[in-house]
């Protein structure tokens, strides 16, 4: 290191004090990270910084913050140009975690102006050189700090790196507690927004076949008593012969989502006093723990009124598991029966864009192939 103390760098102690307050502040306000990164850049002359890590509900897919770029360009990166980014296996081989990485030690420059990554992406935003840090996170994927900069101003040099080196495990702490508070908060939110994103009325059902987790329209449903209704948590039709069917698909599906049936889940009609047309019912197993509580839902069941034209299984998977718009059409063309080339063509995405997004369907819905994602799309309501 060219200094004796990190906080020369800094221009006084005072100076780095205040930015490792700021990065424990951004732990529970959020907005505080585009802040941080933006004081880290001014002290390494940064032109673009990200933060790359997989935070729940960041309006940047796979990444927490950015600062000093078009979030347009951040998007970009995270749903592509991460995918062919030619400096991060390099850079992996040559620095250990926690320890400062540096593009154009990793990658010759001549080498790397000839990448697709740098002529595509990098090279219109006039940026050539890179360093950053990855932070080993317990219990989650790494995260990726990473600042760039003009080929103009020259290679990040070892007084720049110091400035990342002395703030590694604060923001290694940070980023950790940052995702504990986070995970708690999807937990207790995330599920009920999600459900609430639906066009249907949606209720969960516990092991034990009772409701523990109810939308707005499902609520609304039960209130208006026009066909269910909910007693002691039990969902029932309130006509006695539609009611027996009602519970038989209530069962299955439970015993299923439970371990201990088979059943794929079922749909069926009933009818309305006030005669108006019969409400869709859909039941299917679904295995999760309940935020908040010791719960294990086992089942979910999907209400709509039969006239209305329901939305896309795409958009079911959409609310239940964060996919995004592009990855929600992805899904629904493979239902459709194309293959990765058809509708990659279909949506204007190239082979391995499309490839790219089935991927993240597979990963986020935590299925393994595309098969079983087709038989887990089957089970929910939609065209």
């Amino acid at each position: 290191a060219m200094f004796e103390n990190p906080e020369q760098v800094f221009g006084g102690s005072s100076r780095l004090l205040a930015l490792i307050e700021s990065i424990y502040a951004a732990v529970q306000e959020p907005s505080l990270w585009q802040t941080v990164l933006g004081q880290i850049g001014d002290a390494i002359h940064s032109e673009q910084n990200f933060l790359l890590a997989a935070i729940p509900g960041s309006p940047i897919p796979n990444a927490l913050s950015c600062s000093k770029s078009n979030l347009d360009f951040a998007r970009l990166f995270t749903s592509y140009y991460a995918s062919v980014n030619v400096l991060a296996e390099p850079c992996d081989q040559m620095f250990p975690s926690g320890t400062v990485r540096y593009s154009h030690w990793a990658v010759p420059d001549a080498e790397f102006e000839k990448s697709e990554f740098y002529n595509d992406f990098f090279k219109p935003l006039d940026m050539h050189y890179s360093m950053g840090l990855k932070i080993p996170l317990t219990n989650q994927s790494s995260a990726y700090l990473s600042m760039q900069r003009a080929k103009s101003k020259g290679g990040f040099d070892d007084s720049e790196g110091t400035v990342l080196s002395t703030l590694m495990p604060h923001l290694r702490r940070a980023l950790e507690l940052h995702l504990q508070f986070g995970q708690l908060r999807t937990n207790v939110l995330g599920l009920e927004t999600a459900l609430d994103s639906l066009e249907h009325a949606v209720f969960g059902l516990s092991r034990e076949g009772r409701v523990v987790l109810s939308n707005r329209r499902a609520e609304a449903m039960v209130q208006a008593a026009d066909a269910i209704r909910l007693s002691n948590g039990i969902l029932s039709s309130i006509l006695p012969e539609q009611n027996r069917r009602l519970q038989a698909a209530l069962a299955d599906a439970v015993a299923a989502g439970a371990g201990m049936g088979i059943s794929p889940g079922t749909s069926l009609l009933l009818d309305r006093k006030s005669r108006e047309s019969s409400l869709r019912i859909t039941v299917t197993p679904f295995i999760s723990s309940l935020p908040g509580s010791s719960a294990q839902l086992a089942a979910l069941v999907f209400i709509s009124d039969s006239a209305s034209r329901p939305q896309s299984r795409g958009a079911a998977l959409r609310a239940l598991y964060g996919l995004t718009p592009t990855e929600a059409r992805v899904a629904d063309r493979l239902l459709e029966g194309l293959d990765i080339r058809e509708l990659g063509s279909q949506l204007g995405l190239t082979l391995e864009t499309a490839r790219f997004h089935v991927k993240r369907i597979l990963s986020k819905t935590g299925t393994r192939r595309q098969t079983e994602l087709m038989r887990m799309m089957l089970s929910l309501p939609g065209i």
